[in-house]
C-alpha cells in the first residue's frame, strides 16, 4: 500500500491543479475577482506557490514520493505540466495571471492539470 505522509499538502495540491484546469473559474476568480466574501481572493501566485514551493511537488514531482505523491502516473502527468509551467514561468516571469491566460499555450496547461488530477484521484482517491 501506498503512503502519503502529508495529506493536507496533497489536498492541496488536488486543489490547485483543479483550479489550473477550470478557465471559467479563472476567469471569474483571478479576472473579475467575483464570488468571494470580503477580504477573500483567489489568484494564479497562490498556485504556483502550493504546487512549487509549498509542497514541491514541481518541478521534480519524483521528489514528492511518500510525502505528498505515490509512485505511478501521477508522476509522470506532474511532470508533464511541469515542464510547460517551467517554460511559462521563466518566459512570462512574476506578472499577473491575464498574461499566462492570454498565452496560446495557457490551455495545454488546463489540459495537463486536468490530466494529473485524474491520475492523483485514481491512484490514491480524493481523500483518505
Amino acid at each position: 500500500m501506498d503512503v502519503v505522509r502529508f495529506r493536507r499538502m496533497r489536498r492541496d495540491v488536488l486543489d490547485s491543479l483543479a483550479v489550473l484546469s477550470d478557465v471559467e473559474y479563472q476567469e471569474r476568480a483571478w479576472i473579475r475577482g467575483e464570488g468571494f466574501l470580503p477580504g477573500q481572493y483567489d489568484d494564479f501566485d497562490y498556485h504556483v506557490h502550493v504546487l512549487y514551493d509549498e509542497t514541491a511537488v514541481l518541478p521534480d514531482p519524483a521528489d514528492s514520493i511518500g510525502t505528498v505523491l505515490v509512485p505511478g502516473d501521477e508522476i509522470e502527468r506532474l511532470r508533464n505540466l511541469g515542464r510547460l509551467l517551467d517554460a511559462l514561468l521563466a518566459e512570462h516571469g512574476d506578472v499577473g495571471a491575464s498574461v499566462f491566460m492570454a498565452d496560446p499555450r495557457w490551455p495545454e496547461v488546463g489540459r495537463m492539470a486536468a490530466l494529473a488530477l485524474a491520475a492523483m484521484v485514481r491512484s490514491w482517491g480524493m481523500d483518505r
